[in-house]
């Protein structure tokens, strides 16, 4: 708790948090489309998780560092291990529609917003007691 405290754990290569990836989000007009831009360096794509269930998307990983064992750090700012952001989306987009690309470091996620629908009309139908239902429009 104490090497915790003063940062020290984390110079010794010991980290028990998950860290907080930075993003971005905003909608962009020309493509009506919700971006999600998340700062994921060193972290292989193959490691990451992206899932969509209603309004919620879901990005998680694991930045692995292979080199921090036998070392004493005079300073380690860059966070390892298991992450995980989540991101309530303000409408309902076409999740089937969406597309994730990593470049150079930065997962961008576009979320096509889902069109509304119009007026439908529904036909009312006209029962007798004893006739076939007649649908009227």
């Amino acid at each position: 708790m104490v090497l915790e405290l003063l940062g020290a754990d984390r110079m010794l290569g010991h980290t028990q948090t998950a860290f907080r990836p930075n993003a971005d989000v905003y909608f962009d007009k020309a493509e009506a489309a919700f971006i999600v831009k998340v700062e994921l360096a060193g972290i292989d794509p193959d490691a990451i998780s992206l899932q969509i269930e209603e309004r919620v998307m879901r990005v998680s990983g694991h930045r692995v560092d292979q080199g921090q064992r036998g070392k004493v750090y005079q300073q380690m700012e860059i966070a390892y291990g298991p992450f995980e952001r989540r991101f309530q989306l303000p409408v309902e987009i076409e999740s089937d529609r969406a597309e994730a690309h990593y470049v150079r470091g930065f997962l961008e996620i576009v979320l096509p917003v889902a069109e509304r629908s119009g007026t439908k009309r529904i036909p009312i139908s006209i029962r007798d007691d004893e006739s076939e239902p007649e649908t009227t429009t």
